[in-house]
């Protein structure tokens, strides 16, 4: 039989002799040596098991657009550095390919070095090119900051540590019920820590998206305006210990204030199919006549002044309103003096109606006045509901 003393030292020098061999220099420097070849090698084979596992979208269009705007992308990638906060920044070209899986799950996920898939349904989710390159160079982020090495590595190290731990409660002679304990303690511990790697991977594949986005001639706010309404989507975010994730109000929050530093405008009508005030022509009178359309209804028709022409007139007016939507308007901020045909925005005049546009709409100066303002009003109320703020 053991000695407790003996046993109990036996085991602190056992796990610390364990414990400065996951730490010791030569093992985290293995890891670059793994870039390149290594993980051409571990996508080549993830990449035969995705094609095992799934039906691809044979749509030539969609086929086209995805290719198009990702080998755009990648091509900054691979000669341009964007910061790593986790993985790393060093460039190691690859040959981006990218798939489309024939799924309805708003999804896309890269493994090592360069394949990157897209579903159906995250197709039919992004509004526009922008959102779509966001997600592309998200996923190419992923790749090019070699993060699967980085969390290969970490599961190595932790799958160890749950080892060293299951060894030195046996040694102790735990009985099997303790030792089952341990074991589900030390996985929790596992998922727990992985997931928040995992989330330190997202952030940083926000952040390189953000600045390869902007490099290759696209709109980053895609990237905001694609987090914002995945944000409103609860059943796709998982909770608790399992989540794979961060919350996506974090990564809203990270990228509006990328874009902040930036300098990057934030235009969400320019990325997304988001209510625009139109100006769209009809017959009015036999004649044709230039119209403002928000929310596919009409709002008013303005009429000529000065050396100004309906159309004129019109287009600026609907110019206006969207600047003021894209402004971050409130609804608190927008007020009226409806006698005098002026709609106001944070205390300066906005628009001007003049009788002339109440008469062709056949309202009072002060009804179409009143009726105007609700009209953007309703806008800022859908808007508010649908931005994270």
């Amino acid at each position: 039989m053991h000695r407790p003393g003996f046993l109990k030292r036996f085991i602190t020098v056992l796990f610390a002799a364990l414990a400065l061999s996951l730490c010791a220099p030569s093992f985290a420097a293995k890891l670059e040596s793994k870039f390149g070849a290594k993980e051409i090698e571990y996508g080549e084979e993830a990449a035969a098991q995705v094609a095992k596992d799934n039906k691809f979208s044979n749509n030539a269009d969609d086929i086209k657009r995805v290719q198009t705007l990702g080998e755009k992308l990648a091509a900054v990638a691979n000669k341009m550095q964007a910061v790593a906060s986790y993985g790393s920044a060093k460039i190691t070209p690859f040959e981006y390919k990218f798939s489309i899986i024939d799924d309805p799950d708003i999804n896309a996920f890269s493994v090592p070095g360069g394949n990157i898939y897209v579903n159906t349904g995250l197709l039919k989710f992004v509004q526009s090119d922008q959102e779509l390159a966001a997600v592309l160079a998200h996923e190419i982020t992923h790749a090019c900051h070699h993060h699967m090495i980085y969390l290969l590595d970490k599961q190595a190290s932790l799958n160890n540590q749950m080892a060293i731990a299951l060894l030195a409660s046996m040694l102790s002679g735990a009985n099997s019920s303790d030792l089952n304990n341990v074991l589900m303690g030390v996985q929790l511990i596992q998922i727990a820590k992985i997931n928040g790697y995992g989330q330190e991977a997202e952030r940083d594949a926000d952040h390189g998206a953000i600045v390869y986005m902007k490099e290759a001639g696209f709109n980053p706010v895609g990237m905001l305006t694609f987090l914002e309404r995945l944000s409103l989507k609860p059943e796709l975010v998982e909770l608790g210990i399992y989540r794979s994730h961060p919350m996506h109000a974090d990564r809203v929050r990270a990228a509006k204030a990328l874009l902040g530093e930036l300098k990057i405008p934030i235009n969400r009508r320019a990325t997304t199919d988001a209510i625009k005030a139109e100006v769209r022509n009809n017959m009015l009178n036999g004649a044709d006549a230039p119209a403002i359309y928000l929310q596919e209804k009409l709002v008013y028709y303005p009429a000529p002044l000065a050396d100004k022409t309906a159309a004129q007139r019109a287009q600026n007016a609907a110019d206006i309103i969207n600047a003021a939507l894209d402004s971050g308007l409130q609804m608190r901020e927008l007020t009226s003096e409806p006698a005098a045909g002026i709609i106001i925005a944070r205390n300066k005049p906005l628009i001007t109606i003049i009788e002339a546009d109440a008469k062709l709409m056949g309202k009072s100066l002060p009804d179409l006045t009143k009726s105007v303002t609700t009209a953007i009003r309703n806008v800022l109320w859908k808007q508010m509901v649908d931005t994270v703020q």
